[in-house]
């Protein structure tokens, strides 16, 4: 990592290349180069936007376990109203013993819900790591992420950087966990 400072003198970057994408401009062999307050912004973006699709993957969980039903005509439900769901269940033979001490079986509606473990996830931790210069232009620190040296023609070091996400299972929020509870209490008095 290199730090200069070109606040006093020396060339200035222009905007494009403060602001403009990496890669070696053609016409001036300089790197553009980018603030660091872009690529943190560019960053948290990506990682919030991970986040997004981590959470909105999560809600489709309730499209498995849940259905929606028409709205009730009787009620004066309009369209735009909220939605009701109305968990799917599945029809199981129970063994059961009845007042003549004879085995019969007995049909339960199970909710799926109290039949699978619920399997959600969150970014836990992101690392990112890449080389790169720094300099002072205008007041504001920028990064160049350089290209490398070409070594002729046909070879160009590659820009390199890792990136690390850990995914981690995510705590059952505590009103799901409530109403899974309660369709297993409501399981229980079929069953008894």
């Amino acid at each position: 990592m290199q730090c200069r400072d070109r606040a006093g003198g020396g060339k200035q970057a222009s905007g494009s290349e403060r602001h403009g994408e990496t890669g070696t401009s053609e016409t001036t062999g300089v790197t553009p180069m980018i603030s660091l307050k872009s690529f943190i912004a560019a960053i948290h973006a990506a990682l919030v936007g991970a986040s997004d699709a981590l959470m909105d993957a999560n809600t489709k969980i309730l499209d498995k376990y849940f259905i929606e039903v028409p709205a009730d005509p009787a009620t004066g439900s309009q369209p735009g109203d909220q939605k009701t769901l109305v968990p799917r269940t599945v029809t199981l033979e129970y063994p059961h013993v009845n007042e003549a001490g004879q085995i019969e079986n007995l049909e339960v509606a199970v909710p799926l819900v109290t039949l699978v473990p619920f399997t959600m996830a969150k970014v836990e931790k992101a690392r990112f790591t890449a080389s790169f210069e720094m300099e002072i232009v205008g007041g504001e620190l920028q990064l160049n992420f350089p290209g490398g040296q070409s070594g002729g023609l046909f070879k160009k070091k590659p820009k390199t950087g890792t990136l690390d996400i850990t995914l981690s299972p995510q705590e059952t929020p505590e009103g799901l966990r409530l109403l899974v509870e309660g369709y297993e209490a409501i399981l229980k008095r079929q069953m008894s």
